[in-house]
């Protein structure tokens, strides 16, 4: 990076859609988005998934013509339980590209990072206890050489956690909660 180089952090919250999609690349009916601000709290959106299933977040449009990611990537994903006793082992938070030509190429990972949490669940009010039931994991990834992009390339966040069915990752239109967040580092110049 030369004395020049200026990096522009851009915050981004994972959301589920419910009627709008995206189609890009191999991503075809995407729900799962990244978004720079969260919409209207009164739109329809679905506030958790199932954790044990691997959740791509899309960001559809380009940034730049050409830019790069260099830098320290961080934020956090929030886990709970859901109708019950929840166990988790780890989670891995990855940042990828989807190419031009389809092609999908990872640019950053957290490696698999152990939790081994147990997830309480409140069988009398049906909802996730008040202390273990809902947790905020946060992450930090190291961009030591810069990850080029074009305008033709998206980025997309991708979170695999190995749990149990009754695991939920949470992604709220809700900015009170900020269920999924990335701050990733964007040199522009």
């Amino acid at each position: 990076m030369s004395a020049n180089d200026q990096v522009e952090y851009r915050l981004f919250y994972g959301i589920y859609t419910t009627h709008w999609f995206e189609n890009f690349g191999t991503f075809a009916n995407q729900k799962y988005l990244l978004v720079n601000e969260y919409i209207s709290d009164g739109c329809l959106t679905i506030d958790s998934s199932e954790a044990s299933v691997t959740h791509d977040f899309l960001y559809p449009s380009a940034i730049k013509k050409t830019y790069f990611i260099e830098g320290r990537i961080e934020g956090h994903i929030t886990l709970a339980s859901s109708e019950c006793t929840a166990h988790a082992t780890d989670y891995t938070v990855e940042v990828w590209k989807m190419n031009e030509d389809n092609s999908s190429t990872l640019l950053a990972t957290t490696g698999a990072r152990t939790i081994d949490w147990d997830f309480g669940w409140d069988a009398a009010y049906s909802v996730p206890d008040a202390d273990t039931g809902d947790v905020v994991f946060p992450f930090f990834i190291d961009v030591t050489e810069e990850k080029e992009l074009g305008e033709h390339d998206r980025i997309f966040v991708r979170v695999i956690v190995t749990c149990d069915s009754c695991c939920h990752l949470m992604h709220s239109n809700d900015s009170s909660w900020e269920d999924l967040k990335v701050d990733i580092p964007f040199r522009l110049g």
